[in-house]
């Protein structure tokens, strides 16, 4: 169940009406993170759930959530490709899910002060890639979900040819700033 919460509540991006997608690769490398002060905070979606983004060492940062019933921690990476910011998120070690095979979740981000867009890699869309043919990157299908297996590059240029197509990255779900 904790797994499920992890794609379907946190999903930083699940926030999204469809399904994420997940890769086994990062996002990014080194050199692709980027420090975002601005995304320190906490935050709040429209169902009420909070997102607390602590700064962490390693150029990251850790983000804590909740809702009424569930906690989670995980670990979130942003860079910058081509002209937009993109966040990277997986279980961290408080996670109950850390143990489990660590899968990204990708999503498109961009703040507007007090407000945080996001907007997840949608699995229903790669699925349609996936039936027409058109999606040529290594990726597994099973019961439905899809993993990409794709190496970081790779993902880098797929994110890159897709970040402004709709039905890759739809409307993005809008996080408010708590004061």
């Amino acid at each position: 169940m904790k797994t499920i919460a992890y794609f379907l509540l946190l999903g930083l991006g699940l926030l999204n009406l469809g399904c994420p997608a997940r890769s086994f690769s990062p996002l990014f490398t080194a050199k692709d993170l980027v420090s975002v002060p601005a995304i320190v905070g906490t935050w709040v979606d429209h169902k009420g759930e909070t997102f607390t983004f602590q700064r962490a060492t390693d150029n990251s940062y850790n983000v804590v959530w909740w809702d009424q019933k569930n906690t989670g921690v995980y670990k979130v990476q942003i860079g910058m490709l081509g002209k937009s910011l993109f966040l990277d998120s997986y279980p961290g070690q408080d996670n109950p899910d850390y143990a489990m095979i660590h899968t990204h979740l990708i999503s498109r981000i961009s703040l507007d002060g007090d407000s945080l867009h996001i907007a997840s890699l949608e699995g229903d869309w790669l699925k349609h890639m996936i039936e027409s043919a058109k999606l040529t990157m290594p990726h597994v299908v099973r019961d439905g979900d899809i993993l990409l297996t794709a190496s970081t590059e790779e993902l880098q240029a797929f994110v890159l040819r897709y970040a402004e197509d709709t039905g890759a990255f739809p409307t993005p779900e809008i996080l408010v700033r708590m004061k």
